[in-house]
């Protein structure tokens, strides 16, 4: 079995007794590529960088040729998480199935053979794809590792689907998450992003057991793909009561009825008129649920002669299509106007509304919720404690186009927008009507994208991990921004997203066009400055991000902004530290938190003691690392920031470990562990991991040890502690 290049790099250079910062002394190479090429994520470095390794380390002529050959054949490492469960991740159904048990039995016996990687449930709306697609995912979920759902309606945009299936699968990597893993990945209302089928192929291809259930109104058209049409349900010929009672449409508006008319039944006096009205609704079985709806203070006689003007026993799907819009459009005609009024306004949320924005937007009590519920216009549902307003695909698509006006959505933006601006915390379920707010203001609404929004909507990106979104939208927002300033900060945010998705050169093009509108406006020519040093040093150019940092350090210096002066001091510590220069990076460090107590800022102290005492732990220099990260932790968790504390706290467990005191160190890992689940602080739980493996591994565990620095790995870690956990494991 060959050697992977990083375990190779990693036993030569421990062999001859080096650590991977006096390597990269030696060498020329810095901590960050060695580490990356040691725990496999850079497989085939550069030539020159090779070289640079196998001179410092003295090679052999034996040793260089393995090395080049590991180069070029190394296999990427395998640390995937499984997920086992057979609790499908998909919405419980709340009512039966109906006149669906060959098409469930179909559909099922598909997704269950292995041969079958892709199937396609299509129809026009209304006609019960999600319905079928859910009881499928329940049926069979025992027969797979894991059964997931995702609801693509609220998208509008193909590029937004690997953000929303990471963010539904709480990993940044699907792929890695399902692995070989037996799958099923239920895709929802795909015509919302039809372009994504790539994605969807892709993803098939790299995960050789998984299959994919997609509803759609048309095909996906990837190689492969099993496609079942569904039709509506059948409709009755005639209207004898006994042969009516079997019909799969009569059945599911009795039934239906029922639920809302407690003693609802088919009887001779009404079996012509509900006959009747399943012929005219075509079977589909949304219209059946809102005549149904209407039932339940009305005779079906009554009904069947308001839907007269609606199409009868067509076969087109169009016209099918046509006749489920004006079904809908019915179903409004006997609400009041202040009905009407909430009802055009909720086809201006996506993804469903909190009843407080609803309120929030319409200026007023939404009094009308509970009579659009009885209608089955819009749906009622708790979700983590809270009431969630809903709306079907087919319904709000009628809304919009009938009763959305212009006003409606110029609140919602409004609203939405304001909600950025104050960093609002529910925001973290409202990721689809921020969406849709944005792109009102950048199509509608120009004018609500002050710089205040702007940056507001930077740090909204960049702090939920949507950087694809952010670039594309705030991009947009840069040429649809109302003044030059707002321009400036929208490319600039456009940048920031592009650097962090890992893309430096085009954060490079793009913070170059802020700068030259932002001219010699002192803050946006630091913050822009202060950009390009971020994405030279991403792109590994140290020298060009040094000078960069260095000018906002000049610049801040002769202006008096102390608090830029800190973070051009944090910046280039913390470049200093990451090729290993740490006298450096101590002097930096050091300078920026005497500036922070001059200042009186106890979170920007906090910030350079964690800086600092990262760094002493690097040199060894346990003891004060301890002290400066005790005292960091402490002012951290009396500003009621756990994530900070979490991230300290494991860095502080390190500390101890490194002072041999491990029962204060297992203690201290602990709390950071529980800190950092809490509030989900990923980088904070693999570093809390690490501790622990160290204090395990230190008892004699070596198996849990093990476990514990694998467990570690899955999360995002800083290329220097990878590295760090790739040479505990070697050492077990």
């Amino acid at each position: 079995m060959p050697v992977h290049l990083g375990e190779m790099v990693a036993g030569l250079r421990t062999g001859r007794g080096l650590s991977q910062e006096q390597l990269a002394e030696q060498s020329g190479v810095s901590v960050r590529a060695i580490g990356e090429i040691e725990r496999g994520a850079t497989r085939r470095p550069h030539r020159e960088t090779l070289r640079a390794l196998i001179g410092a380390m003295n090679l052999t002529p034996g040793e260089q040729q393995a090395l080049a050959g590991a180069a070029r054949s190394a296999p990427p490492p395998d640390t995937r998480r499984r997920r086992t469960t057979t609790r499908p991740a998909l919405p419980a159904p709340v009512t039966s199935i109906v006149g669906r048990s060959d098409d469930l039995a179909a559909v099922q016996r598909l997704v269950q053979d292995s041969a079958v990687r892709l199937v396609t449930i299509i129809g026009t709306g209304g006609v019960g794809k999600t319905r079928l697609a859910v009881e499928v995912g329940w049926q069979v979920a025992a027969r797979f590792d894991s059964v997931h759902g995702l609801d693509l309606s609220p998208l509008r945009h193909p590029d937004d689907v690997p953000q929303a299936l990471a963010e539904s699968l709480r990993t940044s990597d699907p792929a890695a998450l399902i692995g070989d893993g037996r799958w099923l990945l239920v895709l929802d209302s795909f015509e919302h992003v039809a372009a994504a089928a790539t994605i969807v192929g892709t993803l098939l291809a790299g995960c050789s057991r998984l299959t994919v259930l997609a509803t759609s109104r048309s095909p996906l058209r990837l190689r492969g793909e099993h496609l079942w049409p569904l039709a509506p349900l059948s409709t009755p010929n005639g209207d004898d009561t006994a042969a009516l009672a079997d019909n799969a449409a009569v059945r599911l508006l009795v039934e239906r009825t029922a639920a809302v008319r407690p003693g609802f039944t088919l009887t001779e006096a009404n079996a012509a008129a509900v006959a009747a009205l399943c012929r005219r609704l075509d079977g589909l079985p949304l219209a059946l649920e809102l005549a149904a709806a209407r039932l339940r203070t009305q005779a079906p006689a009554q009904v069947l002669a308001q839907v007269r003007d609606l199409h009868g026993d067509t076969v087109d799907l169009a016209d099918r299509h046509l006749s489920l819009r004006r079904t809908v459009e019915w179903s409004t005609r006997g609400l009041t106007d202040p009905d009407r009024r909430l009802f055009g306004l909720l086809g201006a949320f996506a993804g469903g509304a909190d009843p407080v924005d609803i309120e929030a937007v319409l200026g007023a009590p939404p009094l009308s919720l509970a009579t659009l519920a009885a209608h089955s216009l819009v749906t009622v549902t708790e979700q983590a404690g809270n009431t969630r307003i809903g709306m079907l695909d087919t319904i709000r698509e009628v809304v919009e186009d009938q009763l959305t006006g212009h006003g409606d959505r110029d609140a919602h933006a409004s609203h939405f927008l304001r909600l950025v601006r104050d960093g609002d915390p529910r925001l973290a379920d409202e990721l689809e009507n921020v969406r849709a707010a944005v792109q009102h203001a950048i199509d509608s609404a120009p004018t609500l994208l002050d710089v205040a929004t702007v940056r507001a909507l930077t740090s909204h990106y960049v702090a939920r991990g949507r950087f694809a979104e952010g670039r594309r939208m705030l991009t947009a927002a840069a040429d649809a921004a109302p003044t030059a300033q707002a321009r400036a900060w929208a490319l600039h945010g456009a940048a920031v997203t592009a650097n962090e998705s890992g893309d430096p050169e085009a954060a490079l093009t793009l913070a170059t066009a802020a700068a030259d509108i932002f001219g010699a406006d002192p803050e946006g020519r630091a913050a822009t400055l202060t950009l390009i040093g971020n994405a030279h040093k991403f792109a590994g150019r140290h020298d060009e991000a040094a000078a960069a940092y260095t000018g906002v350090l000049d610049q801040a210096r002769l202006t008096g902004d102390a608090r830029r002066e800190t973070i051009a001091l944090n910046n280039l510590g913390a470049l200093a530290h990451d090729r290993g220069a740490y006298a450096e990076a101590i002097d930096y460090h050091r300078a920026a938190l005497s500036r922070k107590r001059e200042l009186g800022d106890r979170r920007g102290v906090a910030v350079a003691q964690l800086n600092l005492g990262a760094v002493r732990n690097d040199t060894g220099d346990h003891a004060e690392a301890a002290a400066l990260l005790t005292e960091s932790a402490a002012t951290f968790a009396s500003l009621g920031e756990p994530g900070s504390e979490a991230f300290t706290l494991a860095l502080l467990a390190q500390s101890q470990a490194g002072l041999a005191r491990w029962s204060d160190a297992t203690a201290t890992a602990r709390r950071a562990l529980d800190l950092a689940r809490h509030v989900e602080h990923v980088q904070a739980i693999g570093l809390a991991l690490f501790a622990l493996g160290q204090t395990t591994a230190a008892d004699g565990d070596h198996s849990g040890a093990t476990r514990l620095f694998h467990e570690a790995l899955t999360f995002p870690l800083g290329r220097p502690d990878q590295a760090r956990v790739h040479e505990h494991l070697a050492q077990l």
